[in-house]
């Protein structure tokens, strides 16, 4: 059957999930697709054979037989003009896990394993398609509902990056989430760099106020990074429902954002920047505790020139400029997150990237207390430190930052009628060391129903 490249373009722009592609992705998959042909009876794909093309049905019908675990057929899937068969096998490297056969004259277009990837590298928006077509299959019945020894039970977000998935951990029986790299990424080698890197970075720290990495799976033809499942509610989340949070509030979850950093600053021989500091990356549970996460562009400081990245109205001007960075950029990053919890607004705001970026860098922000009149001169005085456009000039003593964000009566133990407190104090014992006692006893007082508040000091009168 001879039919010519615009044609195939034309055909294919009709299927389901290429639809949105535009017409020059379209016509580039149709330079590289072949044509299949099969008589009624004819095994379209076997059961245990290696997945290697991506069917596109152009006439006829097929059926997939799915069997059960005697082998038996448990239910049969009928597929025709513009559905798409074989692509999760393709997608994940793996064997088909049903037989699909011809159930009239059929004609197929398909792509073979190595067209289907150079496409996926080339075309981000093919990428994205395949991408969907995959999480719509996983942790649905009937689809793909386990990665490694977890079991799938859902989806519970997406990003730019990533899907994240809820997952039961069967053998430590406990809830985990798993991120998952979208597949315009993962074969793209700095992506899937970048991917591990937040793994490792994450892994190798060890705070009560960082998100628990448990490990990294390759399967799938992607990556996975499993991690402690969060319960609460993501900063930004809050601050749209609430509004601008009051003085104390905004101390109690600056403290422990604070103590999160100032760890992560002082970790390893050159410590971890994490450089993508804004609400929507802090997670508050019910007791007001918090969990710093999406670890994924951070680095340890920079010795040469960086491309700009983080969220926009959060990068410091030194990232804009391309001068190297270190921890202050974070710092800054507080500065302006301190300002949004306050006033609900962000210190500067215009119509296009590129003049928020020159405000960033130009324009001083306005002054914090015409928007809060009733702010102290301590922590009015942080926020404009910390915004400073020099680094040199921005407030970057972690210990005096500690203190100036100290909430209101936390050190001095003035109890309620109904409240307890419980004092127990570590010797000879670094944050590193008794981090994991503290994260156990958090998730029992959670598990349990308790309202608390877990406080960290050091014996020298320094928070730690």
């Amino acid at each position: 059957m001879a039919i010519d490249t615009d044609e195939i373009a034309l055909i294919l722009s009709g299927v389901k999930i290429l639809q949105d592609l535009d017409v020059e992705v379209i016509e580039d998959i149709a330079e590289h697709i072949e044509i299949a042909e099969f008589h009624a009876g004819d095994m379209v794909v076997e059961k245990g054979q290696m997945g290697n093309r991506i069917y596109f049905i152009f006439e006829g019908k097929v059926e997939v037989q799915i069997p059960d675990l005697q082998g038996d057929i448990k239910r049969r899937i009928m597929l025709k003009k513009g559905e798409v068969v074989g692509e999760i096998s393709l997608l994940i490297n793996s064997t088909y896990s049903a037989d699909i056969v011809a159930q009239t004259d059929t004609t197929a277009f398909f792509l073979n394993r190595q067209n289907f990837k150079d496409l996926i590298e080339k075309h981000p928006e093919f990428a994205e398609v395949m991408n969907q077509l995959m999480t719509s299959r996983m942790a649905q019945n009937g689809g793909i509902n386990r990665v490694s020894k977890y079991e799938l039970r859902g989806k519970l977000g997406e990003g730019n990056m990533a899907t994240v998935f809820n997952a039961w951990d069967p053998e430590l029986e406990r809830e985990v989430a798993i991120k998952m790299l979208k597949y315009k990424l993962a074969y793209d080698d700095r992506f899937v760099d970048r991917f591990e890197r937040e793994a490792r970075t994450i892994a190798s720290l060890n705070h009560p106020n960082i998100v628990n990495v448990f490990e990294v799976i390759e399967e799938f033809s992607t990556r996975f990074i499993v991690m402690e499942k969060l319960h609460g509610q993501n900063l930004l989340a809050i601050l749209k429902n609430k509004g601008p949070l009051d003085l104390n509030e905004t101390r109690e979850i600056l403290s422990q954002v604070a103590s999160a950093l100032q760890y992560a600053h002082n970790h390893g021989d050159r410590g971890i920047v994490h450089r993508d500091i804004k609400p929507s990356n802090i997670v508050v549970d019910a007791y007001g505790n918090i969990k710093l996460t999406d670890f994924g562009i951070a680095s340890p400081p920079q010795d040469h020139d960086v491309n700009i990245e983080g969220t926009p109205s959060y990068i410091a001007p030194e990232i804009i400029n391309g001068d190297l960075l270190d921890g202050r950029a974070d710092i800054y990053a507080l500065g302006v997150m301190a300002f949004h919890m306050l006033t609900k607004s962000l210190p500067f705001s215009a119509s296009t990237l590129g003049k928020l970026l020159q405000m960033q860098v130009n324009h001083e922000p306005p002054d914090i207390r015409i928007n809060v009149p009733d702010i102290d001169d301590e922590l009015a005085d942080f926020i404009e430190s910390a915004l400073s456009k020099d680094p040199d000039d921005r407030i970057s003593d972690w210990n005096e930052i500690r203190r100036i964000l100290r909430p209101a009566g936390r050190f001095h133990l003035k109890l309620d009628p109904d409240e307890l407190a419980v004092t127990i104090r570590f010797r000879d014992t670094s944050y590193q060391q008794s981090a994991s006692f503290i994260n156990a006893m958090q998730k029992l007082l959670q598990e349990e129903g308790f309202n608390h508040q877990i406080e960290v000091h050091r014996g020298s009168g320094e928070e730690e």
